[in-house]
């Protein structure tokens, strides 16, 4: 069988069993570094606490550790391994997914009628390709998370290939299989507005951040950070020609880039050649981001897209003030412009740096800026988030049950 002991042992269970709602989410990872799967687990742990709810996510990947503890959330890795051919080339990555999708298929809907959900969950990984089509007995309301912004392919590519196969993706992806599922939820207005207006199906919930338990910070360390994989849509070399220019002004400043990835390499030569070794550092993993934000008075973000940014809302609710460029997505719905942080041009490195060294300069619009940007981090209390995400079960669930007494 492929269902953990856990899993086994709630099946189980006595009569009542029927009476609670199965939640299950679908996802790649819950052990990759990324914000997509720490969010995951924490709405798990958070509706697992919510009596009558029973929650499982079933992760594609082979057994990992967890970004994060979970929480009375049952786990099922199904050991599909996705992306081992990649280092071969594109069509050789390709055809292996088409085949891994296929295993993904079969071993999914297996685990999925064992279950037999109420509400079934696509995190938008390569499950998305296929839920809606899976014979599960249990009919359960299909939903599915959109977590990059709708144009982060187009983005990132740069032949007209790449574009291409990009606007194919996106169209597939946001528009053809969205329009299976029950309910589109997206995290900031930013993708409703030109794509989705006339779609009832789509709602907004925003992610979560539980409350910081430690100190705040006190925005008085001549530091500051940033934090996300070391990719090119971070856009972390602009960043690091952005510190140049800070430096320029307050060498005395240092600026902490949290994360690993790909670029890492390639990052870390444009620091050294640009004589930044001393002042600009690539910090590796942390578990504790938020403590290492707490040390630090100012969050800069340089990234080119951002569907909602939760590191930005993390770097708020320890009390700082973010720097960020207004890119595509939905930071300027989080991010209060001259209130809780600033936002300017995409890759103005100037206008960046100018912000930057605004804030440095300025004690008390820092300590200001940095207490108001704790005071809006609070809406996104987990508590608040949750609620609006078992309204969604709930209105979900009833128009099912009205649609069953109706047939």
């Amino acid at each position: 069988m492929l269902l953990c002991c856990i899993c086994l042992s709630k099946k189980k269970g006595n009569d009542k069993q029927k009476e609670k709602v199965k939640i299950v989410y679908c996802l790649n990872s819950i052990g990759k570094l990324g914000g997509m799967e720490k969010i995951t687990i924490s709405k798990a742990n958070a509706l697992a606490r919510i009596p009558g709810n029973q929650v499982w996510i079933i992760v594609a990947s082979s057994e990992e550790p967890p970004l994060l503890p979970l929480e009375n959330v049952s786990v099922v890795h199904l050991d599909v391994h996705y992306y081992e051919e990649d280092w071969r080339g594109y069509w050789f990555a390709m055809m292996d997914c088409f085949k891994k999708v296929k295993i993904h298929k079969k071993l999914a809907e297996k685990v999925l009628n064992e279950i037999g959900p109420d509400i079934l969950i696509s995190i938008g990984n390569n499950e998305k390709r296929f839920l809606h089509k899976l014979r599960i007995t249990s009919n359960p309301a299909l939903v599915k998370e959109i977590h990059m912004e709708k144009r982060y392919r187009t983005k990132n590519a740069h032949s007209w290939k790449g574009k291409l196969f990009a606007k194919m993706a996106e169209w597939y992806e946001f528009s053809h299989t969205s329009k299976k599922y029950d309910k589109i939820v997206l995290t900031t207005k930013a993708d409703k507005t030109g794509s989705w207006e006339n779609w009832d199906k789509v709602t907004i919930i925003p992610n979560s951040v539980s409350p910081y338990l430690g100190k705040m910070s006190d925005c008085e360390s001549k530091t500051a950070i940033s934090a996300g994989r070391l990719h090119s849509l971070k856009n972390f070399q602009s960043l690091i020609n952005v510190w140049k220019l800070v430096h320029l002004k307050h060498p005395d400043w240092k600026l902490q880039i949290w994360g690993e990835g790909e670029e890492r390499k390639k990052l870390q030569n444009q620091i050294e050649r640009m004589g930044l070794t001393n002042v600009v550092q690539l910090m590796g993993y942390t578990p504790d981001l938020r403590k290492k934000m707490s040390e630090a008075s100012v969050f800069v973000l340089s990234s080119l897209s951002e569907a909602f940014s939760l590191v930005t809302v993390e770097a708020m609710s320890v009390g700082i003030p973010t720097v960020a460029y207004r890119c595509s997505g939905g930071l300027r719905y989080v991010v209060k412009e001259g209130n809780t942080g600033f936002l300017v041009p995409e890759n103005d490195e100037k206008a960046f740096a100018d912000r930057v060294c605004l804030l440095i300069e300025n004690d008390g619009q820092r300590k200001a800026m940095g207490k108001a940007a704790f005071e809006e981090s609070r809406k996104y209390a987990t508590e608040n988030i949750i609620s609006q995400w078992m309204s969604l079960f709930d209105d979900l669930l009833e128009k099912k049950q009205r649609i069953h007494n109706f047939s």
